[in-house]
C-alpha cells in the first residue's frame, strides 16, 4: 500500500468513548481479550531461530552512509524436537514495538498494551526433528510497515506440517527492525502528499529490487549454510520452494518467483500489483501462482493490473473472499474482537478465516511443492 490503511472512524469513536468512559486500566482487558493463536493441526512441534544476515555485496539502498552493506534480520520456523521450554512471546522488545504498532495502525497505544501477553507456538532455538530429512521451504515477504512475524499463524501451521519457513524485516521497509549492535532501521518507505508517475516509479523500483535482492540474497546464504553443514539447513530439500507475501510481499513474491528459477510457487495475499513494472505485468507468472484477497481495492488500478497479470499467467488460481480488509490476511484479527470495532478486520471471524486462509495456502504448497502434510 502507498499510504498507511484509512481506518473506521466510527468505529474508534465509539470505541474510546466507552474505554475512556470506564476507565482504560479496567476495561481494556475486558473489552479487548487477546489469545494466543490459533493451536497449529499439524503433527510436528515448532522451533524457530533468529539471525541477522549482512550482504556484504550490496550497499543499503535506504541510507546515505558510505560503506553500509544492506542487513536483515531473517527468522525460520521448523519441525522440531518436543520441548519443555516456554514457548516463544509473540511481540519482541515491547518497549520499543508497542509505540510503534500504535503509529502504524494510528491508534492509541494502550489499545495494544495486552499483546505482550499473546504466546506463539513456537520455541526458540529448539532442536530440529530428528525425522525430517528433506522439507520444502516457503518464504515469506511482509507489506509496507509490516514485520517478519506479522503472519506467525500461517509460518506455525506450515512448519508443523512439516515445512520449513522463513521470513525477514524487509529493513526500512519494515516498521521497525532491531539489530544486534542496538541500531535500529526505522520506517522510510513512504512518502507525503501525492506522487507524479515518474516519481512513484523513482521510488517503487529500487525499493522493490532491494526486496527481491533479499530474497536471492536469503536463498544463496541458505544454500551457503547447507554447504557448510548446518544443522537446521541441512534438511532444507532446495528443489522444492515456494513464496508468499502479503500487499507488498505479494509483489515481491512475483517479481522474485520470475527473476529465481529456484522459486516453484507464488502466493500473493491482498497483493499490491501497482508496483509491478509493466514488463513483468505482460509477461505474466509462469509458474503456479495463487491470489487470495479482498473482493475489491480502493485503487481499482490495482485490480485492473492484477486482471491484466491473471491472463498472461500459465498456471493461475484465485480467491476473493467477501467482507474481508487488507489486514485480515495477517494475524491481525487473531488479536480480538475489537480489531473489527476499529476498521481493521471485516465480517469473518477471525478463527474461521485463520483456518480458511492456513487451509488454501498449505493445499497449493501440497500441490506444488509434491509435499504430503503430517497432521
Amino acid at each position: 500500500m502507498i499510504k498507511k490503511i484509512s481506518l473506521s472512524l466510527l468505529g474508534i469513536i465509539l470505541l474510546l468513548i466507552v474505554v475512556f468512559a470506564l476507565g482504560h486500566r479496567f476495561i481494556v482487558p475486558k473489552l479487548i481479550p487477546l489469545s494466543d493463536l490459533p493451536e497449529p493441526l499439524g503433527f510436528y512441534p515448532i522451533g524457530t531461530q533468529i539471525f541477522e544476515w549482512t550482504d556484504p555485496a550490496r550497499n543499503e539502498w535506504f541510507t546515505e552512509q558510505e560503506n553500509d552493506k544492506r542487513r536483515i534480520v531473517v527468522q525460520i520456523w521448523y519441525p522440531s524436537e518436543p520441548s519443555n521450554e516456554a514457548p516463544l512471546p509473540y511481540l519482541p522488545y515491547p518497549d520499543r514495538w508497542l509505540p510503534a504498532l500504535s503509529d502504524i495502525l494510528e491508534l492509541p497505544q494502550f489499545l495494544f498494551n495486552h499483546l505482550i501477553e499473546i504466546d506463539t507456538h513456537s520455541t526458540l532455538n529448539a532442536k530440529p526433528n530428528q525425522d525430517i530429512k528433506q522439507a520444502p521451504l516457503v518464504i515469506f515477504s511482509h507489506g509496507i510497515y509490516g514485520f517478519r512475524f506479522q503472519n506467525t499463524a500461517q509460518f506455525e501451521a506450515l512448519a508443523s506440517r512439516g515445512y520449513i519457513v522463513i521470513s525477514a524485516d524487509h529493513a526500512y521497509d519494515a516498521s521497525l527492525t532491531f539489530f544486534e549492535d542496538g541500531s535500529i532501521a526505522d520506517f522510510r518507505s513512504g512518502y507525503e502528499g501525492e506522487l507524479t508517475e515518474e516519481e512513484f516509479w523513482a521510488l517503487r523500483n529500487p525499493q522493490l529490487s532491494t526486496r527481491v535482492a533479499d530474497i536471492r540474497f536469503m536463498l544463496d546464504t541458505i544454500e551457503n549454510k547447507q554447504n557448510a553443514g548446518k544443522t537446521v539447513w541441512s534438511v532444507i530439500d532446495l528443489e522444492r520452494i515456494g513464496i508468499f507475501g502479503h500487499s507488498y510481499g505479494g509483489a515481491t513474491g512475483i517479481v522474485a518467483a520470475g527473476e529465481d528459477k529456484r522459486i516453484d510457487a507464488v502466493v500473493a495475499l491482498d497483493g499490491w500489483i501497482l508496483p509491478i513494472l509493466p514488463v513483468v505485468i505482460e509477461k505474466g507468472v509462469q509458474k503456479p501462482f495463487f491470489y487470495i484477497g479482498r473482493e475489491s481495492w480502493p485503487d481499482p488500478l490495482n485490480y485492473q493490473k492484477l486482471n491484466t497479470l491473471l491472463h498472461n499467467s500459465s498456471q493461475q488460481s484465485t480467491l476473493y473472499l467477501p467482507g474481508t480488509m487488507h489486514f485480515d490476511f495477517s494475524d491481525t484479527p487473531l488479536f480480538s474482537p475489537a480489531m473489527q470495532a476499529v476498521g481493521l478486520a471485516g465480517a469473518i471471524p477471525a478463527d474461521e478465516l485463520a483456518r480458511l486462509l492456513e487451509n488454501n495456502i498449505v493445499t497449493f504448497f501440497d500441490t506444488h511443492l509434491s509435499h504430503k502434510s503430517i497432521i
